[in-house]
Formats: C-alpha cells, structure tokens, sequence
C-alpha cells in the first residue's frame, strides 16, 4: 500500500508589489504627517516603488534559506552552534572513617522517582577530622574567631582582615588528625563585578600576594605546600588540599584556650586589590559533573555505502566523549567533513540525536563493506535539566553507600542543552559588536576591561602617550583601576604587578604591530570636602550629618562614584557645582551655606573647582567636615 506524502511548503511571504506599495503608504502619516502628495508623480513615492520592487524579489526567495544553508553559512563565519554541555556541582561527604574516592566515581540523586547521575571530576579521600575553630589574626586590627560566622548562612569574614599586611594569618582548628586534609572555600563575590570575559579566550592567572601555609609539629610551625590550590590564594573560590600531615601534634594557640590540630596561613606579601572574604569553608567537598560514561561496547558491520550513520542506545551524547575504532583502527571524531580527504578515518556526531556518521569517500573515509565498527566508550549528559537545587541527598552507586552522607549545599550550574542555530545567529551578531583587535581608544579600554578572570573597574586609554616621557607616537598608555567592594579605604586600590602583566599580555595579543602598551595604576588624590547646610527643622541633625557623608563618600569613589555611580572619570576635575547637585538631593537639607573642596597634589581654580595635575590622576575619598547651622539662615543660590 502506497502512502501519500505532500512536500513540504515553505512559509512563504506572498505579497506582491501593490500590497507592498499600499501597505508603504498607509504608514506614511504616521512617520511623516506632513507628507500629503501620495501621487505617482511624487519622487517619494517613486523610492518607494523602487524598495517594494526590492523587497519582492527579495521575499520570493528568503524562505527558501533552509536550516542546512544557515548552519553553513554560520561555518563559513567560523561560528559553530555550541553543543550540549553537562552542569557540574560540589558534593559534601561526611564519614566516621577514612574513605578513599576515586575521580570517576559515580553518585546520584533521586528526583520524582527518576535518578539523576554524576561522577566525580577528582580524586578526594575523605576523613573523619571537623574544623572546629576558626581564628583571624589581624595583626594591629585585632584577633577574632570566626568560627560562629562560618556556621551560619550569609555572613562571610576576611581571613586576613580588611587592612591586610604583612604576618596577618588565617588558623584552622580540627578536632583530629589526619594525614590529609581537603576543603573548599567559598568567597563572597555577591556585590563584585562578573571578572572580565573576552570570546571564549581562557581565564589569565596573575601573582598578588604571597602566603605561607604551617601546621603545627613538636618543634613549633612546619612549612607545608598545598598539593591543590583552586582559589590561586584566595582570588576565587575553589578547593585547597594538604598530604603528608605526618607529624601534626595538637596545641594551645593565644587565640584559644582547647587543644586542637592547628593549620595556618600568613601572609608574607600582599598586594591584594581587595580583601578577600570568605563565606563558607568546608571539608571534604568535590566536585561532581553530571552525566553517565557508558562503557556497554556497541557494533555495527560496515555496508560499504557513503554517509553511513548509526545510533547510539543513550542519548544526548557529549562531543569529544566517544571512543569509535573501525577494525581496531580509532576514528577521530569531526565538527564536519570540510576539510576531511578521503583517506581520513573521520566521523561526525549528532549530539542531540546520539547519531555517528561517517565520510562519503570524498570528504572523510567510507568504512570497507564488512568493516567491524565499535564505540567503546561515551559520555550522556541532561544538559540543562542537570541544574539541580542544594539541598538534595547523594548515595554511591557501591554497596558500601551507607558509610557516607552526601549532600550538595550549593546549586548545580553550568549545565545547557545544544544551541539553536537562531541562538547561535544571535550571538554570531551581538559577538560581531566586541572588539577584538584594539586600535582606537575604546577599544583598548574594552579589551583591558574584559581581560578573562580579572575584575578591572576603569580602564582609560591615553594614545600617544608615554606614562614618563609624555607625548610619544606609537605609544599607548592605559591606566586601570581594579574594582573593589569598599566604600571606604585608607589606600586606594591599585592594580598588582602581576595584575596589571595579565591586563598587558592580554592586550598584546590583540594589539596592532608596532604599538607599545603601557599598563599603569593612576595617580591618587585624596580630596575631602569641607561643607557647612542648614537643615530642616523636622529632620535629626546627626542622621543628616551621616547622610551626607556617605553621599560624599560614594559620589567621590573611583570605583562607584561619578555621575552614573560607574566610578569617577579618571583624568576628571571636581566640579563645586556637582558637589551641590549631588548633596541637595539628600532629605532634610534646606541650603548649602559654604563649600570647600581640598586636594592633596591639586590645585583649585578661581571658582573653587578642584583641577587634577595630569590626565593620569583620579581621585578618591578622605574625612569631610560637615557643619550644621541650626539657627534658621537665608538661603541663596548655589555659587
């Protein structure tokens, strides 16, 4: 029995040129109502026949672009839809023993009956030491124990305080000894800056601190390297481990009154652009990303024919995870066959469909009829399914399962399913708008900003410029300001050596040959204002007083001040009369009476405006003076 199938017909747009031109004109008195003449004899009306005639010939065929010309086009742009990618989260384990877990190790969780797999992305041995104590010596600040604040939910300490120097240490009591000890610290970033991200270009690492991590023996404190330190001495948050704890003995430190098991970390040299703060450490944590390997070995016999293609049992398959031999000879695994020669021993996958397809002897090899094909290996995933919620409980897929208590007490991330080939337009177009070779000013100023894995506030490009010499050609000076959490400083941030290394290699790979870059901090001037207001009766003078000096503190902030709360302009003057704007907006304040502006290395002008030396100085916040008159004044006008 024959069945009847119809062609598909494209949706296409069937309107002719008269509709087109009435639709035109219909339009006309709302874009333009002073255009009355809607005769033919108008030249208007003749552009718009012309662009009607265009636009029909060109809806006659735009329908007929299918998905396959898309995705070719896009190739031919370099742009390549992004495949599935399978979300990754941090597992807690807690054990009366010692458990040894290896990478690959597979966990899951039950969600409405259906098991959703993980497996371990490391090694980890998991023991049965607590971190019972947790004590921060700021050195002239202080010592404090932290240990309450790191119970609890969303309160964070800085391990070395907030004006960090030299022998400022962070100490870690445990209950217990072990031979190994591994924890994961989680640092508050939730009012930092995203760090920077340039295309798919990796993440730069950079040197601005040097710490020394000890624990305590019979003959005082032993130097001890971790074998595993992700957070890069707490830029990020990420996983620290330590070995070889042979000789840990347990003492009494100043800070404490119990014997414990002491590990510590000082500071040797910091050049922290900001404090580090910590939100939550714990111990035993892994990573876990989600998806399965299958390992059930999967054959087909080769017929001969091109274009061969075959399914997998499990879908969707992650790309780059299969392992496919023909006759015990490995293929290799292809986005396309465009630049496969016929003797190449090429497959491509359908990751969304588990597919494998091979060549059609001129772009990629045909497998020889009765050819053995077999995938031995390859990963699935649940893509964006796999984003779980924290809170869930783990078991292993072992027998052994119950020793362990498993928990996730932060969400899965990272997962996302295969991208659209309209996704992947769209960002093909919004990538079409970054820069990515630097040769007006703004475009320095994007690149260094978006340097992978930094966190730069500001960035200004002087061109021309030599930051000692002055005006020279060929030269470009870009002056960066870090970005900072505080509202208030003693010293202003500035960018590490290795900081701004980072910002300048990353520049030097997008630079015109022949530019010298010059990656610089600025030059500071504290400037403080001296402010005398008549306040209103009904308002409390002290909670006025408060009010503008946070105002004055925020709006002179390099990082969040200015006008658009962006931080303040570097090379930018202080203006008296935006000192006024910004402190008449405040509740309470009936007039402004006197205002000074003072700066240290600056000069004022004959209006009492603050003129920065160079176009290399910015400014940030000292102590104001505020000034309350209680007795009631005549206001004038702001001069």
């Amino acid at each position: 029995m024959l069945i009847k199938k119809e062609l598909p017909k494209p949706n296409l747009d069937d309107r002719n040129f008269a509709q087109l031109i009435d639709e035109a004109i219909k339009l006309i008195p709302g874009f333009a109502p002073e255009w009355t003449d809607h005769n033919l004899s108008d030249p208007g009306i003749t552009l718009l026949e012309l662009f009607s005639w265009i636009t029909e010939t060109y809806l006659y065929r735009i329908n007929y672009i299918s998905e396959r010309h898309k995705l070719k086009y896009l190739k031919l742009l370099d742009i390549y839809p992004v495949p599935i990618k399978p979300s990754v989260v941090d597992l807690t384990f807690e054990s009366e023993e010692t458990v040894l877990l290896k990478k690959g190790e597979k966990v899951y969780t039950t969600i409405s009956g259906e098991k959703i797999s993980f497996e371990l992305k490391e090694d980890i041995k998991v023991t049965n030491a607590r971190l019972v104590e947790i004590i921060v010596d700021e050195m002239t600040g202080g010592i404090y124990d932290r240990t309450k604040m790191n119970e609890q939910v969303n309160q964070f300490f800085a391990p070395f305080g907030l004006n960090i120097q030299k022998n400022c240490a962070l100490y870690l009591g445990f209950d217990r000894p072990s031979d190994t000890i591994n924890f994961t610290c989680y640092l508050y970033e939730k009012d930092l800056m995203k760090p920077g991200q340039h295309g798919e270009e990796p993440e730069y690492d950079f040197k601005n601190s040097v710490l020394q991590w000890e624990y305590f023996t019979g003959s005082g404190w032993k130097s001890i390297k971790p074998t595993k330190d992700d957070t890069k001495n707490f830029k990020k948050s990420g996983r620290i481990d330590f070995k070889d704890l042979n000789d840990w003995l347990p003492s009494k430190i100043y800070a404490s009154e119990e014997n414990y098991y002491w590990l510590r970390c000082v500071v040797v040299e910091s050049l922290f652009e900001y404090p580090p703060r910590i939100e939550k450490i714990r111990l035993n944590t892994c990573s876990a990303i989600q998806g399965e390997t299958i390992t059930e070995k999967e054959e087909w016999t080769s017929n001969g024919l091109p274009n061969q293609k075959y399914s997998l049992k499990f879908k969707p398959v992650l790309n780059k995870s299969l392992l496919v031999s023909i006759d015990n000879s490995y293929a290799v695994e292809r986005i396309d066959f465009d630049g496969s020669c016929p003797q190449d021993n090429h497959f491509v996958l359908n990751s969304k469909e588990g597919e494998i397809i091979f060549g059609d002897g001129f772009n990629g090899k045909v497998p020889l009829s009765g050819s053995n094909i077999r995938v031995e290996r390859y990963r699935i995933c649940n893509g964006k399914e796999g984003n779980l919620k924290e809170g869930y409980s783990w078991k292993l897929k072992e027998e052994d399962s119950k020793k362990l208590k498993i928990t996730n007490f932060v969400s899965a991330t990272g997962g996302a399913d295969n991208e659209t080939i309209d996704d992947a337009n769209a960002r093909f177009i919004k990538e079409l708008r970054i820069p990515f070779v630097a040769v007006t000013s703004s475009d320095f100023e994007y690149i260094a900003i978006n340097t992978p894995g930094l966190r730069v506030a500001k960035a200004k490009a002087l061109p021309n410029y030599h930051p000692e010499k002055g005006r020279l050609r060929g030269s470009v000076t870009v002056i960066v300001i870090p970005f900072t959490p505080l509202e208030y400083f003693e010293k202003p941030p500035q960018p590490s050596d290795g900081f701004r290394d980072a910002i300048c290699r990353h520049l030097n790979e997008h630079r015109l040959l022949g530019t010298a870059i010059y990656i610089i901090g600025p030059e500071y001037v504290k400037v403080t204002v001296d402010i005398e207001i008549s306040v209103s009766e009904s308002y409390q003078i002290e909670d006025v007083k408060n009010s503008v000096i946070m105002a004055l503190n925020k709006f002179l902030h390099p990082v969040f001040g200015g006008n658009d709360h962006k931080g303040w302009p570097i090379g930018r003057n202080v203006y008296r009369s935006e000192i006024y704007e910004e402190i008449e907006k405040i509740n309470g304040i009936r007039c402004i009476t006197k205002l000074h502006i003072y700066g240290d290395q600056s000069n004022s002008d004959n209006e009492g405006n603050l003129i920065l030396p160079s176009p290399l100085h910015t400014i940030y916040s000292g102590k104001h003076s505020v000034s309350i008159i209680i007795e009631q004044v005549l206001c004038k006008k702001k001069g």
